[in-house]
């Protein structure tokens, strides 16, 4: 399997590489996930916590899923 994982990045990197518009796309995306949990108008905190391992380990979830789910 890691070989297969060690294709999938190096062909994701040579796309960013070479469109880096799509790449933009990509951290545009998680950028706005990250501020819609911490800093969406009309919140008074965070929903996730960001200095727990729990809450780190929560979003770092909500990114894998935003950039690998169907």
């Amino acid at each position: 399997m890691s070989r297969k994982i060690a294709k999938v990045r190096r062909v994701m990197r040579e796309a960013f590489e070479a469109d880096p518009g799509f790449r933009m796309t990509y951290e545009a995306n998680i950028a706005m996930l990250i501020y819609d949990d911490q800093v969406e108008d009309n919140r008074p905190r965070a929903i996730t916590n960001l200095s727990t391992k729990e809450g780190c380990t929560n979003i770092a979830d909500r990114i894998l899923m935003l950039i690998f789910s169907e």
